[in-house]
């Protein structure tokens, strides 16, 4: 394959655009469908503080470093999280995720933050694995969420921003069209407003598929852990997990499906989600955070008094 940009030796193929590209315009490329998703969407505007959540993987450290490279051009700034959720069993999986958090946020510079799970809240997702009687995916998919928010407002930050990927976003749509959760649809976007308390939620690379993200991070040396968490499913597992390889399989044979599947999930059917009945939030007696109004504390609190042994264990604010 050849460089359809400068005729030079192609490293990967765009199927969605019928696009071969070298290193150099890929990372060219890839950079201009960020910048643009970001102003396509109001994602950032001009003075903003951005908290990327970085976990250490391939996508987040992409993002990480594209939204470090276009923060000058575009007149924000970009603040690092990482979250030490103490996932061991046997591999250290949680502190070298960390270690490679670290390595990204000193090699560009940027101010960051590392919260122990442990330290800040008294319980690991280990522990929780063992004591939670639910799904440990549920269960760490909550704390981060959690955890996340509480930083990123610490660091007093206009905006979070995840690296959720293209086949992320696929899967769960086609999760919620499967399951018929319409709560769970209507709550799905690529910016989440600032709302009841929350701060604005961005995904830049909602529409970069796992291969452009994990090529972007190989060909400018970006460093990051390829271990998968020990807690994710294996091969026949959660149904979501058996979607992906669906949907990647559908990709494989409809070159642009996944996109096409997103964009017009997030332009076309979205919107109507709209009209559906707001959930109306009232607020933790415990942390303050919003929660459901039938409920006197938060989902996160409630694990945290399973985990610590007790209400009065838990201090407001911490």
């Amino acid at each position: 394959m050849y460089c359809k940009k400068c005729g030079s030796k192609a490293i990967i193929k765009i199927t969605s655009a019928n696009l071969t590209l070298c290193s150099s315009h890929f990372t060219e490329w890839l950079e201009g469908r960020v910048e643009r998703t970001i102003r396509d969407y109001g994602m950032i505007r001009g003075g903003e503080r951005v908290a990327v959540a970085v976990s250490g993987g391939k996508d987040s450290t992409t993002l990480l470093h594209v939204l470090a490279k276009l923060s000058g051009k575009m007149g924000f700034e970009v603040v690092g999280i990482n979250i030490d959720l103490g996932i061991d069993r046997g591999t250290k999986y949680s502190s070298l995720s960390t270690e490679f958090a670290v390595k990204n946020f000193e090699k560009l510079g940027v101010e960051y933050k590392v919260v122990s799970l442990k330290e800040k809240h008294g319980f690991t997702i280990d522990e929780a694995k063992v004591k939670i009687k639910r799904p440990v995916c549920s269960t760490c998919g909550l704390v981060k969420r959690y955890v996340l928010e509480e930083a990123a407002q610490e660091l007093g930050a206009d905006v979070l921003a995840t690296g959720h990927n293209l086949n992320d976003m696929a899967v769960f749509v086609l999760s919620g069209y499967h399951s018929g959760d319409l709560s769970n649809l209507a709550r799905l976007r690529a910016v989440s407003p600032a709302e009841n308390g929350y701060i604005r939620k961005i995904k830049p690379l909602f529409l970069v598929s796992e291969k452009e993200t994990t090529t972007y991070a190989l060909i400018n040396g970006i460093p990051f852990i390829m271990d998968s968490c020990p807690n994710n499913p294996r091969v026949g597992g959660p149904t979501s997990d058996k979607l992906r390889r669906i949907i990647e399989n559908a990709e494989d044979e409809i070159p642009g499906f996944m996109l096409r599947l997103v964009e017009n999930f997030e332009t076309k059917i979205r919107p109507f989600f709209e009209d559906l009945p707001k959930f109306n939030l009232g607020k933790c007696k415990i942390c303050g955070r919003p929660t459901n109004s039938d409920r006197e504390i938060c989902s996160f609190c409630a694990v945290k008094i399973k985990m610590t042994g007790g209400e009065s264990q838990i201090v407001k604010g911490n």
